[in-house]
C-alpha cells in the first residue's frame, strides 16, 4: 500500500471512529476484516446410567455463569433419576440435588457464588 492510500485509510478510519461508527464499519473502511469476539464459555457435559432400560442414560450439560448455572437435562430412563451436582469454590465444596422424572427433558437454574463452578454430576443424592 502506498503512503497516500495508507494515509487516506487512516483518515477514513479515524473519521468513522470519531463519528461513532460501529467497529465493523470502521474495519471495513480500512480494508480489513474483523470477527465478533464472543464471551461464550465451553459447554460441559456429564451423564448418569439408567437402571431401566439398561444402556440408556440421563444426560446433563451446563456452562457456568457469573451468579448462576443452568443445568439442562434429558432423562432417557423409565424412572426418576436423582443426581448430585458438585460445586467447587474458594470456600470449599458444596452439593446440590437434582431430581428428574423418567422420559423428560428440561432445565434447572442453580444460584452460586462468583468464584464457584459446577465441576461434575454423579448418581444419587
Amino acid at each position: 500500500m502506498t503512503d497516500r492510500k495508507l494515509t487516506a485509510a487512516l483518515v477514513t478510519c479515524g473519521a468513522a471512529a470519531l463519528l461513532g461508527a460501529p467497529a465493523s464499519a470502521t474495519a471495513a473502511t480500512a480494508g480489513t476484516t474483523t470477527t465478533a469476539t464472543s464471551r461464550t464459555q465451553a459447554v460441559e457435559r456429564d451423564s448418569v446410567r439408567c437402571i431401566k432400560p439398561s444402556g440408556k442414560k440421563t444426560n446433563y450439560s451446563w456452562s457456568d455463569g457469573n451468579s448462576s448455572t443452568t443445568v439442562y437435562f434429558n432423562n432417557h430412563c423409565s424412572h426418576r433419576v436423582y443426581a448430585q451436582l458438585h460445586f467447587k469454590g474458594p470456600a470449599g465444596t458444596r452439593k446440590e440435588c437434582l431430581a428428574t422424572n423418567g422420559g423428560t427433558k428440561g432445565k434447572k437454574k442453580f444460584h452460586k457464588g462468583l468464584a464457584e463452578n459446577l465441576t461434575n454430576i454423579t448418581r444419587d443424592c
